[in-house]
C-alpha cells in the first residue's frame, strides 16, 4: 500500500533523509520505507513519534493521522484531498448503493446456504424465496429507500436465521444494538469494531472523506461515519460472522457468565476468539479493497468488492 500503518504499542517511529524507519517493539530491525512513496502515515496506539518524521512529512506533504488502539480518530496533521472529496460527491448514488447492497445479501445468503447444508432442517418455509425474490428485484429498484427497504429486510431476515445454528443456551435471537443482550451478541459488536477500525485507518489513509456516503446514515441508520460503514459492509460476514457462529457451533460461548449487565468469557475464549478474529480480519484485503474503491470514485464507476466468500 501507498499508506503506512503503526498498530499496537511501544513502535519506534524515525525518519532520516529520505526514509521512514518502523521498529516495532520486540524487534531488533526496523522496516523501511522510502518517503517519497509514503501517501499517508497512520498511527494507532501508544507509540514513538520521533520530531524527524513530522518535520519530513511536512516537507513531502505527506499526512498523518492519530487514532486510539480502537480505531477512533484522535487527532491529525492531515491535509483533505479536496479532489477525492470533489469526486465522492460526483459518483452515481443509485450505482454505489446497489453496488454494496448486492454485494451484503450475497454475502449473506451464501453464509446461511453453507449452514444450511450442516444443519439439515433450516429454513423456513417462504423463507429462502423472500431473500431470492429481494435479490432479484435489486435490478428494478430506482430509488435509495427502495435500496434500503431491501437491505433491511434481507439482514433482519439474516440474523434471526442465523440462530438456529448456535445453542439455545446462548440466548441469541436476533441482532440487537444491546451489545451485552447474549454472547453472540457481544462478541459479534466486539468483532464489527475490530474491523471498522481497519477499516477506518484505510479510509483515511486512501485520502477518502469518511463522513459522505451514498446511502448510510441518510437512508441506513449507522454508527460511526458513513463511507466507512459502507465499504466494511460487505466484510462483515466473511471477517467477523462466520468466526463468532463457528465458535458458537462448537459449543465455546456456553461457559460465558453474566455479571450484571455484561457477558464474561473464560480465558480459553477470548484467547480463541482473539486469535480467529486476527486471522479473519485480513489488513491487506481490507486495504486493497480501499484503494479499489478510491480509484473507482476518481474514475466515476460503481465499486466491486473482493472479499472473502
Amino acid at each position: 500500500m501507498s499508506w503506512v500503518t503503526v498498530w499496537g504499542f511501544g513502535a519506534d517511529i524515525r525518519a532520516a533523509g529520505d526514509t521512514l524507519f518502523v521498529r516495532e517493539k520486540g524487534k531488533s530491525t526496523a522496516d523501511r520505507y522510502p518517503l517519497n512513496e509514503v501517501s499517508h502515515l497512520i498511527i494507532a496506539g501508544d507509540n514513538i513519534l520521533r520530531t524527524a518524521v513530522i518535520e519530513k512529512c511536512q516537507e513531502k506533504k505527506i499526512p498523518i493521522s492519530f487514532f486510539d488502539i480502537r480505531g477512533n480518530p484522535a487527532g491529525c496533521l492531515f491535509m483533505e484531498n479536496p479532489r477525492l472529496s470533489a469526486a465522492q460527491d460526483a459518483v452515481s448514488a443509485h450505482a454505489y448503493a446497489k453496488s454494496v447492497i448486492e454485494s451484503s445479501i450475497e454475502a449473506r445468503m451464501r453464509h446461511l446456504h453453507e449452514l444450511a447444508e450442516q444443519h439439515g432442517e433450516f429454513y423456513r418455509k417462504g423463507e429462502v424465496e423472500i431473500l431470492m425474490q429481494a435479490r432479484s428485484e435489486l435490478e428494478y429498484l430506482i430509488t435509495l429507500p427502495e435500496l434500503a427497504r431491501v437491505y433491511t429486510l434481507t439482514k433482519d431476515m439474516y440474523y434471526e436465521i442465523l440462530s438456529r445454528a448456535v445453542q439455545r443456551e446462548t440466548g441469541y435471537k436476533r441482532r440487537t444494538e444491546d451489545v451485552f443482550a447474549d454472547p453472540v451478541n457481544t462478541l459479534l459488536s466486539i468483532g464489527y469494531a475490530a474491523l471498522y477500525a481497519t477499516v477506518n485507518a484505510a479510509c483515511r489513509g486512501a485520502g477518502l472523506d469518511t463522513k459522505k456516503s451514498t446511502i448510510f446514515k441518510k437512508y441506513i441508520p449507522c454508527r460511526g461515519d458513513p463511507c466507512v460503514c459502507e465499504i466494511m459492509e460487505p466484510a462483515l460476514v466473511p471477517m467477523v460472522d462466520r468466526v463468532v457462529i463457528q465458535m458458537a457451533e462448537e459449543g465455546l460461548l456456553s461457559d460465558a457468565t453474566r455479571s450484571g449487565k455484561r457477558w464474561l468469557f473464560p480465558e480459553k475464549t477470548k484467547a480463541v476468539f482473539s486469535a480467529r478474529l486476527k486471522d479473519s480480519i485480513d489488513c491487506f484485503c481490507i486495504e486493497e479493497n480501499v484503494k479499489a474503491y478510491a480509484k473507482a470514485v476518481e474514475a466515476g464507476r460503481a465499486p466491486e468488492f473482493h472479499y472473502p466468500a
